[in-house]
């Protein structure tokens, strides 16, 4: 956004908890035992068996209950209150249970609110919930589905939550491809701190063995557990005695004087995977896959495997919405909030005893923000360990192909329509971000985006803002097509958004209009990472970036796509950074 932002950031994160040591590991005169660097990898990280499973192949309905925990991140760190989806008879601490499904078999699950006092009941604001809410005390939930071709009535929207003491049950089909799916809490004004409490959980949805899909767990293609290690990727803040830090806006006033509860993005200080911080797996000499999740609330990860030489280098082998048609090589890997990755690592060529650090370069906010701590930046650049063990694990080729169809191609498809889609940040008058928004309009607006079912429409989502979003569509997955870069400031004149007495972007003010005026060279076509289905897309600053969105099984006339069901209702799309989506980057779409 503006330099402005930079530096409440940083002050926010002073007197939350302490910024990170000059050498990027944790300043530990300031923070609690999480932050000792002793300490870093000297835990193993949860697995499947650890995370636990919870298996649907079969069908049938099962149930989860929201309740308050106390999680023990770390050996040396006291308890932190949690909010956590547990199981019948589960004593899980954080997040949920890994759900496996299977693909074209539907299952219900019951949800049950049973939730008390929030366990960040100080960083709720009052004017992002709805009016009325007690979420202090009886927090409201609304579980997800994300990348889920689901109906509205089990899309768990931010308009479906309910209360403590209520229940609600969701349907899902799975009539889509195989792929790494994950639930989380999506409360209007409450999904950051839902979230960050510890309400998420992974989705692993299977193809039928025996049949044409090459994803089927069973080890016969690709790695099974436990060569199969869910990544479950968050940044998180601490206080001294373990509880969980989320400060205050400095910068930004409430209605009672006191700075508000709600900053632009949380950043935090600690890597935790599973849930726990800084974490080591010992592996076996052979592949691993790694589903790996972006669960943090506002952090990108450049990541790469640091094996004390060259970067390790690993195949990407799925993207959001399931398997890419061939293993793509790689030595680095970008990742906003929300998006998941399937990856293979090889570690047949490693020394016994070795240890690879996964390491992270991204900068905060992503991608141009400060790069060293000196200059307001808030690094995060180890991320956990694995140590190589002598033992032979996980010996398969990959595949060559892993598809035995390649993905139907969207690109020389006809869309129905093209829309002008504009992410906007505004500003106070002491500039001062105060709000993200899509169209320049409030999350309440009736200004409804109308689709028709079983079309194809391309989306061009022109980012006007300084930083990086990852805009996430409900219902559907889509293909990325490219990236233009263009005049992001003769754009905005044009729209109309600016008040001219004040000249601040007002919402509700203008409209998008059509960029191509504004366009400066030519598009840059989508890398082969994101030539797969994707539900999570990032944009980057100053740039369109065009994905082609099918609204239904047929909207590729009867060529088959990633999801199989065509629904019609209203869903959302929004901003995955957490933070933007609770205020106010959240918008409604009806499907006809």
């Amino acid at each position: 956004m503006r330099i402005t932002r930079r530096q409440l950031l940083q002050a926010g994160a002073v007197a939350g908890a302490g910024l990170l040591a000059s050498s990027g590991s944790p300043a530990a005169a300031e923070r609690g035992p999480a932050s000792r660097q002793q300490d870093l990898f000297a835990e193993q990280l949860p697995t499947l068996d650890d995370l636990g499973v919870l298996d649907m192949q079969k069908g049938g309905s099962t149930a989860l209950w929201v309740r308050n925990a106390r999680h023990r991140f770390q050996e040396h760190m006291g308890l932190t209150d949690t909010l956590v989806y547990q199981e019948s008879g589960s004593s899980r601490t954080y997040l949920g249970p890994v759900i496996i499904a299977r693909k074209g078999t539907p299952f219900e699950l019951t949800v049950h609110n049973g939730a008390g006092g929030h366990p960040l009941a100080f960083a709720i604001d009052s004017e992002l919930v709805p009016a009325g809410t007690n979420d202090a005390k009886c927090p409201r939930t609304s579980l997800h589905l994300h990348g889920g071709n689901t109906g509205p009535d089990s899309d768990g929207g931010p308009d479906q939550a309910f209360v403590s003491g209520r229940s609600y049950t969701y349907h899902y089909g799975n009539n889509q491809d195989a792929a790494g799916l994950w639930y989380h809490d999506h409360a209007l004004g409450l999904t950051r701190l839902n979230v960050y409490a510890g309400l998420a959980g992974g989705y692993l949805l299977r193809d039928t063995p025996g049949g044409s899909g090459v994803d089927t767990g069973d080890g016969t293609h690709l790695p099974p557990p436990p060569y199969e290690v869910p990544l479950i990727i968050q940044d998180r803040m601490f206080n001294p005695d373990g509880s969980f830090a989320y400060p205050p806006n400095p910068d930004l006033k409430g209605p009672d004087g006191a700075p508000r509860p709600w900053a632009p993005e949380f950043f935090g200080d600690v890597a935790t995977v599973n849930g726990k911080c800084w974490p080591n797996l010992d592996v076996a000499r052979g592949k691993y896959r790694f589903r790996i999740l972006n669960g943090s609330n506002a952090r990108f990860y450049d990541l790469k495997f640091d094996a004390g030489g060259p970067a390790l280098a690993f195949h990407q082998i799925g993207s959001d919405g399931g398997l890419l048609n061939a293993p793509v090589r790689l030595n680095r890997l970008v990742i906003g909030p929300g998006e998941r990755a399937d990856l293979v690592v090889d570690f047949a060529g490693l020394p016994a005893g070795s240890r690879v650090v996964l390491r992270n370069s991204a900068r905060v906010p992503y991608p141009d923000g400060p790069e060293s701590i000196a200059r307001g930046g808030l690094p995060l650049p180890q991320i956990m360990q694995f140590t190589v063990q002598s033992r032979t694990g996980y010996t398969v080729p990959l595949p060559a192909r892993l598809r035995e169809k390649d993905i139907t191609s969207l690109r020389e498809a006809a869309p129905a329509r093209t829309r002008q889609m504009a992410l906007v940040e505004v500003a106070n008058a002491d500039d001062v971000p105060v709000m993200a928004l899509l169209n320049n309009r409030m999350f309440d607006s009736p200004d409804i985006t109308v689709v028709k079912s079983d079309t194809l429409e391309e989306w061009e989502l022109i980012n006007t803002t300084e930083d990086a979003h990852p805009i996430h569509l409900h219902f559907t997955q889509f293909q990325v097509l490219n990236r233009q870069k263009f005049d992001a400031g003769s754009y905005l004149e044009a729209t109309g958004f600016i008040d001219p007495a004040t000249g601040l972007v007002m919402p509700g003010r203008g409209n998008s209009v059509e960029a191509g005026r504004f366009l400066i060279g030519r598009p840059k076509e989508a890398p082969a990472t994101e030539q797969g289905w994707k539900d999570t897309v990032v944009a980057l600053p100053g740039e369109v970036t065009r994905i082609r969105v099918p609204f239904g099984a047929g909207a590729a006339g009867g060529a088959p796509l990633a999801i199989g069901s065509s629904f019609k209702g209203e869903y959302v799309w929004h901003c995955h950074i957490l933070e933007h989506e609770d205020n106010d980057m959240m918008q409604r779409y009806v499907i006809t």
